[in-house]
């Protein structure tokens, strides 16, 4: 890959410079390449005239194929046509960082767009290669996503108070297998159930570990190795010995989000490790409120570990990347920061989110709170000429902070527990995968052998299959042979380079 990026650079550089800086015309129209299947309507137009209007950037859309986009970006750049700003994942982003396809931003960032200085904070040094900032990183500044759901009149009805610690989480998983929490006579409940074992990070956080190759800083200053680490191990054991008891739902590790939803719906199950958003969408989408009539739900936090964090594991810091390219010319780049520091304010963010305020959301800049007129007016905008529609088509930066945690939600039930799953990913003390974003080489090469390995012995361990005592030594070696001693040295080397940190591996 990296040599055809070279091959492709080199030529263009050969036969093209960087164009004159002219006088400024207004608006200064951006060819911006990303995959969308968004749709542009009369609405959205609204959006793009506000742009126009009052930034002077004319954002000219060009709606990419997420199933082959890193192909159409190829072909762009090998014709000669490169769009000027291009929003692609992280790991392709540095691809062409490493070979100098983005515009040097250095020389930009600062003062001049104060608002994005506040959106990225101290970020930068994530997309600075070769000693130049070379893209804008789109921020998520979630903590988590992911939350537990559990069946509260359940635990009303067998006199159980909301479980807090692992042991009172047993006790409730327990009870709602045993004691049958629906009343209907019938051994057809399960204590636990989640989408695969991605979601057993909120039971794993209990013993400081996670359901994932994760790199975990402790408070002595090294760093623990989840996948081989005894924390891991004790969390293994703990699923292995409530999952041969029959607390969990056998078919939770091979299913999928769909076939949970249904199980939710039929009252299956009384803990649901879910993504943030899943217990809203049973309501939404699944028909949860006429399934199971008079259920209480709430969402609380996950057990902690004695350092008091989760295991709802903080998310990435970014997946994605704004990245100008190396041919636009000073005009064009200021105008592309222009946007995105726009994008970076409460207003800009709500206005690519929702629409053109007054119309589309109202917004309390004390509160910092914004309410989606469609959802208390019909589901059409305040004048009533717009129906609902998707108003993301030009939005660039992700912004849960304000999404979420600020936005006011209607008092239907699917959205009040969408406001619950939301908030409580800001509550939980979640614990930081802080290798997250270094992708080394040496990491890359190995990642999908190595993550292969790493989830078949954790399902073997759970279910049986391998012993925790007499396999675990021989896991353990297979798992540094296989390239992770490699992976995770190259990680740690590439954090410590960055930050001015000299941080080691715990024993």
């Amino acid at each position: 890959m990296k040599k055809y990026l070279s091959l492709i650079l080199a030529l263009l550089l050969a036969v093209s410079a960087m164009p004159a800086l002219g006088e400024t015309t207004e608006p200064v129209k951006l060819d911006i390449f990303y995959a969308s299947s968004r749709p542009m309507n009369e609405a959205t137009e609204l959006i793009h005239q506000y742009m126009i209007d009052n930034l002077g950037v004319d954002f000219n859309l060009i709606q990419g194929d997420s199933s082959n986009f890193n192909q159409q970006l190829a072909l762009y750049i090998s014709s000669g046509d490169m769009p000027d700003v291009v929003w692609l994942d992280y790991t392709t982003w540095k691809e062409y960082a490493d070979e100098g396809a983005w515009a040097d931003l250095t020389p930009y960032i600062g003062d001049d767009y104060p608002n994005l200085m506040a959106y990225v904070e101290d970020n930068w040094p994530y997309v600075t290669e070769n000693e130049m900032i070379q893209g804008v990183p789109s921020l998520g500044h979630t903590p988590s996503g992911q939350v537990v759901a559990i069946r509260k009149d359940w635990l009303d009805k067998l006199g159980l108070a909301v479980p807090t610690t692992i042991d009172e989480y047993t006790e409730v998983m327990r009870a709602f297998k045993t004691q049958d929490p629906d009343g209907n006579g019938v051994d057809d409940t399960w204590g636990l159930a989640f989408a695969g074992a991605y979601y057993l990070s909120p039971i794993m956080g209990a013993f400081g570990a996670s359901s994932e190759e994760d790199y975990f800083l402790n408070d002595d200053g090294t760093i623990e190795t989840n996948a081989i680490s005894e924390n891991y191990r004790s969390a293994l054991r703990y699923l292995h010995d409530i999952n041969a008891e029959g607390l969990i739902d056998p078919e939770s590790f091979t299913a999928d989000s769909t076939q949970i939803y249904t199980k939710w719906g039929r009252g299956e199950m009384g803990v649901w490790p879910a993504w943030w958003s899943h217990p809203g969408n049973a309501y939404l989408r699944y028909d949860f409120e006429s399934l199971q009539p008079g259920a209480d739900v709430d969402i609380i936090l996950p057990p902690v570990g004695e350092d008091g964090k989760s295991g709802a594991l903080s998310e990435a810091l970014f997946s994605y990347v704004i990245g100008v390219s190396y041919k636009c010319s000073p005009e064009k780049i200021q105008a592309a920061l222009r946007l995105l520091d726009w994008q970076s304010t409460d207003l800009g963010f709500l206005t690519v989110e929702f629409g053109p305020e007054g119309e589309f959301f109202e917004y309390d800049p004390e509160t910092r709170s914004a309410t989606w007129t469609w959802e208390f007016n019909d589901g059409k905008s305040k004048s009533g000429k717009y129906e609902t529609t998707d108003m993301e088509v030009y939005k660039m930066l992700y912004n849960e902070r304000l999404q979420n945690k600020h936005y006011i939600y209607s008092d239907v039930n699917y959205n009040q527990m969408y406001a619950k799953g939301s908030e409580m990913r800001w509550q939980e003390p979640v614990r930081e995968d802080i290798f997250a974003l270094f992708l080394t080489d040496e990491y890359v090469a190995v990642q999908g052998e190595l993550t292969t390995y790493f989830e078949q012995n954790m399902l073997a361990f759970i279910l049986g299959e391998k012993d925790l005592d007499t396999d675990w030594d021989a896991y353990v070696q297979g798992y540094l042979d296989l390239g992770g001693e490699e992976a995770r040295q190259s990680r740690l080397e590439a954090y410590n380079e960055t930050f001015g940190t000299s941080y080691t591996f715990a024993e």
